[in-house]
């Protein structure tokens, strides 16, 4: 309630709107008491100034102290008389609380200032709230829908938050996906105590009823307690395994414009017809389903009735990452699928050093003889620089020095070439070039598996988007023909049960109308038996009279109903023409007004006098007749209802079964071609792993006779093989 300027409260002022405060805190300093609100900066709106959250009961801002600390206004637009007791009893219970152990730091400090804020010279009470960072469950849920590790651990703070409050008796009241806010480290911040209950509370009842899409159908007022929260702790809990379990659970189930998660208050009231608990109960998972089984069976329990979430089944186990691939290349979980590496090819194993890292061997007779033959030949570079001098005579001379020349250098070639480990080496390289030669490159098969891979996983995840879509469908078909139903059902229906609601009043009037019809039908018989004869007593009227009267078809009191008087043009006079009980007007011979009027008062004493004597209620039997007849009505018209209702309740039954197995089907084909596409995606990846290996045994092969090739230039060279006969070494 608001309080005067002086602290007291004030009773009966309407709260200011979020207008009115938007104005106000456009200056801190003259609307603020409290000096981190007094001094600090209110987060502004580009246009409208103070930048407002508004909800049902409450505009909350953003307000910057000078230290830096930010924290939530929360201004109220409506008032409590129990508002100021209630936040008192839960800062005190929040306050109390040993951060230490609880499983995250969940709470978020308040403060009741009574004089809050001072709008129009009025003071109203406000909340002062620390700031919570965080992000709303469901967009955060969005955001993270494909990191199973990251929902489920998220679901494991979830489950520790809800212990959190059944070990310290305290319960939210409003437990859903906008008061849950995800912090970077997966832990929750839980806002907005408006509804809380804490033991201080004991025996009050609840100011709200929470969210409809998180809370039990049967939640009322009156289930203000410590268990109030369990039913929405079941709803959350499931929603987040289930997505951890299969993301596309939330693609099919959740409405981006919806504020829930997976479940919503339908499913709750109307579970057979909700497609979101058949395809929870039927899901492939096993512990899905038992989880869901156990959800489904608390819809019709009641608040104090649901167990503590800590029943709950245990959270599924991580999902098991691929294990490393050991040395050779091939993962572990391909083990015996594929077969082992090529044995490395004969004369190549080992490195190539060792094959050639002999060199010569010991000295021959024929070394030696290449060797003279060589050191002969190395003289004719000196022979012929002298013949080059000479006459030109001794031309032959020049030609037997190159003879000798060519002589020894092919000796010297052949000797080398002849030597057993030149063979050898030889051989080997021969047999690592065939080797090669026959060993194709398998890089473009291994890029062309790659890509066979990857285009796999682009088909399978476009038919996963396409089936997620057509249950959407699905859910949005059942949604819109369970409206169309119910619409048309409310036609029939409404104007039946206008009828019903209208029939006891109806009863009630024909009741009345006979009562009164009983009393106008004997005031008429009264009549009917007083002669018109009887008017002879009254003055002025003689035999004369009645005979007109008579000759007029007046006989009785019966025969008329009143006078009417018409001003005649003749002596200032009025005409009276008596009236017939059809309407019919007469005008007797010798009545002029006077008689007329005696005659209409004469009438008038009959008719008081048999109203007096009239039925004052029906008979027993009259009554019966007509409560019989609208009873009759009234079991017409509950039976054309319960019909219709009835015919819907049956197409509503078709449609769920319809709709279910048309959502059953894509689902068995959305696992069906999920296993096709895993199964094709193994044989994939083991034929990438074959030729991995392959690959990597070629390039190893490339490397050898590379190394090979340079081993035995070094080993069996020319130059080597000089050293060799120059040193025997």
């Amino acid at each position: 309630m608001a309080v005067s300027p002086a602290g007291g409260p004030v009773a009966g002022r309407r709260f200011p709107t979020g207008a009115n405060y938007v104005e106000a805190l456009q200056n801190p300093a003259l609307c603020f008491e409290d000096p981190d609100l007094k001094h600090g900066t209110v987060q502004q709106s580009p246009v409208l100034g103070p930048k407002a959250i508004s909800g049902n009961f409450a505009s909350v801002f953003s307000i910057t102290a000078p230290g830096g600390e930010r924290y939530a206004l929360k201004c109220f637009t409506r008032d409590s008389s129990t508002l100021e007791a209630r936040y008192q009893a839960i800062s005190k219970q929040l306050a109390g609380l040993r951060h230490a152990k609880l499983s995250q730091p969940w709470p978020v400090g308040i403060e009741y200032l009574p004089r809050g804020v001072l709008v129009a010279g009025q003071w109203y009470p406000t909340l002062k709230m620390a700031w919570a960072e965080g992000t709303n469950l469901i967009t955060w849920i969005d955001r993270n829908v494909r990191d199973s590790t990251a929902i489920l651990r998220v679901a494991e703070q979830f489950s520790a938050l809800v212990a959190d409050l059944e070990k310290l008796g305290i319960a939210h009241g409003d437990l859903q996906h906008g008061n849950l806010l995800v912090a970077s480290d997966c832990t929750f911040r839980l806002v907005d105590y408006d509804g809380m209950y804490v033991p201080d509370l004991k025996g009050q009842g609840s100011t709200e009823n929470g969210h409809r899409n998180y809370q039990s159908p049967s939640r009322t007022s009156s289930d203000f307690g410590p268990s109030m929260d369990r039913f929405s702790s079941w709803i959350i809990h499931l929603s987040l395994v289930a997505i951890a379990t299969d993301p596309d659970i939330w693609v099919q189930l959740h409405d981006d414009q919806g504020e829930f998660l997976i479940l919503k208050e339908d499913d709750f009231k109307e579970p057979r017809s909700s497609l979101a608990w058949s395809l929870l109960l039927t899901h492939a998972d096993p512990n899905l389903r038992a989880l869901a089984a156990q959800t489904h069976g608390l819809l019709t329990a009641g608040t104090h009735a649901v167990p503590a979430l800590s029943t709950a089944g245990a959270i599924p186990t991580q999902r098991p990452t691929p294990a490393a691939a050991p040395a050779n290349g091939t993962p572990s979980w391909l083990a015996g699928h594929i077969p082992p590496p090529r044995s490395a090819p004969a004369g190549s194993s080992g490195s190539a050093s060792t094959i050639t890292s002999g060199g010569f061997a010991r000295r021959r007779a024929t070394d030696v003889l290449s060797g003279v033959l060589a050191l002969t030949g190395s003289a004719a570079p000196v022979a012929l620089t002298a013949i080059s001098v000479m006459p030109a005579g001794y031309g032959y001379l020049a030609a037997a020095q190159i003879g000798a020349l060519l002589v020894s250098g092919g000796a010297l070639q052949a000797t080398r070439s002849s030597r057993p480990e030149v063979k050898a080496s030889k051989a080997r390289l021969r047999a690592l070039q065939q080797q090669a030669g026959t060993m194709e490159d398998p890089a473009a098969a291994v890029q062309k598996v790659r890509e066979e891979i990857d285009a796999l996983a682009k088909v399978s995840a476009h038919r996963d988007a396409q089936i997620n879509q057509q249950i959407k469908n699905l859910q949005a078909e059942l949604r819109d023909e369970q409206a169309r139903i119910t619409s048309t059902l409310n036609k029939e229906t409404g104007s039946l049960r206008t009828k019903l609601s209208t029939l006891a009043a109806t009863e009630q009037q024909r009741l009345e109308a006979a009562l009164a019809f009983a009393g106008r039908t004997h005031v008429r018989e009264k009549l009917g038996r007083s002669s018109i004869q009887e008017v002879k007593r009254l003055s002025n009227m003689g035999s004369g009279t009645v005979t007109a009267l008579v000759a007029a078809g007046i006989r009785t009191a019966a025969d008329f109903t009143g006078v009417r008087y018409v001003q005649s043009s003749r002596y200032n006079k009025r005409d009276a023409f008596l009236i017939r009980p059809n309407g019919q007007e007469v005008k007797v011979p010798g009545v002029g007004e006077v008689r007329a009027a005696a005659l209409e008062s004469w009438r008038t004493s009959l008719e008081q006098r048999a109203q007096k004597s009239a039925p004052t209620s029906l008979s027993q039997q009259e009554r019966t007749a007509i409560r019989q007849q609208f009873a009759a009505q009234k079991k017409q018209h509950e039976a054309d209802i319960a019909r219709a209702e009835s015919a819907a309740s049956l197409k509503r039954t078709q449609l769920q079964q319809r709709i279910t197995t048309r959502q059953q089907q894509a689902n068995t084909e959305k696992q069906q071609h999920q296993t096709a596409t895993q199964n094709q995606r193994t044989l994939l990846i083991q034929q990438q792993a074959q030729l991995a290996s392959a690959s990597a045994a070629h390039n190893l092969l490339v490397a050898q006779l590379s190394t090979a090739v340079e081993q035995h230039r070094r080993a069996f060279g020319l130059r080597r093989y000089l050293r060799f006969l120059a040193t025997n070494r």
